[in-house]
């Protein structure tokens, strides 16, 4: 998957220069051109510079990964690169395997039908995988439980000390930029995401999503109809979580079990109601099938509502924590003011955001 490049092929392929030092990321030797123009083709779809280099030349040493055409006789010496040799579809595989053997090549690329596997290799060659962020999903008990609201407040809390995303993973929940009040923000929305293909790159993606005031939003667009593709849904939250330290997904009910597994941790919000609860336990049983850390989050009703401990003890869940029924701060959502800066929904959210992030 990939945010399309804003840079053309020709800035992005670069033969090297008599007399021009060069800062490259990505060395391709080689002096055939059908070699050349596949490794560009995946360079350019994720916005990676390469530099191409004439078998048996020196240049190459700066290099974070090294790819070699068959025309190679001698590969370079370097323990700091990887070695892949490329060789194109239709090619007789045990010779090549034998020829990358003889280059002392680390691995073997068929081009074009590992394209998206190399456009990985030379993604972790410039941009070495870290630590993950911390993933968090956040999901409603029942219609209206109040879910959106809390992955809001919490992102925006964050927002202002940790790099924050705030993803929206329910094309039915009527869309998070909305609840911000940044429905305008120009962006990239899921719609975007799903109809490109490679990998994505963290840098790209942090540069390219929406921001609204500060903070980073993957949401929908008005006009999107179709279902988020799993492969698409765990790209991009592979990349986010190397792009930004904390992540807040907002998922559906009916979320695969595989989302729910990506996450660190997972709240499950419902109102303090029978009915509501009822509902509540049913999800409550599903996502515990597929995580050992969801809590409970229960929103306050006033009058006549449950008691958060009972409720909890009764769904089988920990308690993470109340938040009060704001009628003011959902009338202020309807309007399209969106959440203010400061709310916080009580000191659950700054409690919580302490136990995830420093």
């Amino acid at each position: 998957m990939r945010i399309p490049s804003t840079g053309t092929r020709s800035s992005l392929l670069r033969p090297l220069r008599a007399g021009h030092a060069v800062s490259m990321q990505v060395a391709l030797i080689t002096d055939l051109g059908a070699i050349t123009e596949e490794c560009a083709r995946v360079a350019e779809s994720i916005g990676v510079t390469l530099t191409v280099l004439p078998p048996d030349s020196g240049g190459w040493q700066s290099a974070s990964l090294i790819l070699l055409g068959e025309d190679v006789r001698e590969a370079p010496a370097t323990d700091h690169a990887d070695r892949i040799l490329v060789v194109l579809d239709g090619d007789e595989q045990g010779s090549a395997w034998k020829r990358a053997a003889h280059l002392g090549a680390d691995q073997l690329a068929v081009l074009p039908s590992a394209a998206e596997w190399l456009s990985g290799r030379m993604i972790a060659a410039i941009e070495p995988p870290t630590a993950p962020g911390v993933t968090v999903g956040v999901v409603a008990g029942c219609g209206g439980a109040g879910a959106s609201v809390l992955s809001c407040a919490l992102a925006r809390r964050a927002g202002p000390d940790v790099d924050t995303v705030l993803v929206d993973a329910d094309p039915l929940g009527g869309g998070l930029d909305l609840v911000l009040g940044a429905e305008q923000v120009p962006g990239p929305r899921w719609a975007d995401l799903s109809a490109s293909r490679g990998q994505l790159r963290p840098s790209t993606l942090a540069q390219a999503l929406p921001r609204h005031e500060g903070l980073a939003i993957l949401s929908w667009g008005r006009d999107d109809t179709l279902d988020l593709d799993p492969d698409v849904f765990d790209d991009f939250l592979a990349a986010a979580g190397q792009a930004f330290e904390l992540v807040i997904v907002d998922l559906p009910r009916h979320a695969p079990p595989q989302w729910t597994r990506r996450c660190h941790h997972v709240l499950l919000v419902s109102p303090g109601r029978v009915r509501s609860a009822v509902a509540a336990s049913q999800v409550a049983k599903r996502l515990s099938q597929s995580h050992p850390d969801v809590r409970l989050v229960v929103r306050d009703t006033g009058a006549g509502g449950l008691d958060a401990e009972l409720l909890a003890d009764s769904i089988g869940l920990s308690l993470a924590g109340s938040i009060r029924d704001d009628r003011g701060l959902s009338a202020a959502v309807d309007r399209g003011e969106g959440i203010p800066g400061g709310a916080r929904l009580g000191r659950l959210v700054d409690r919580l955001l302490g136990e995830w992030v420093e």
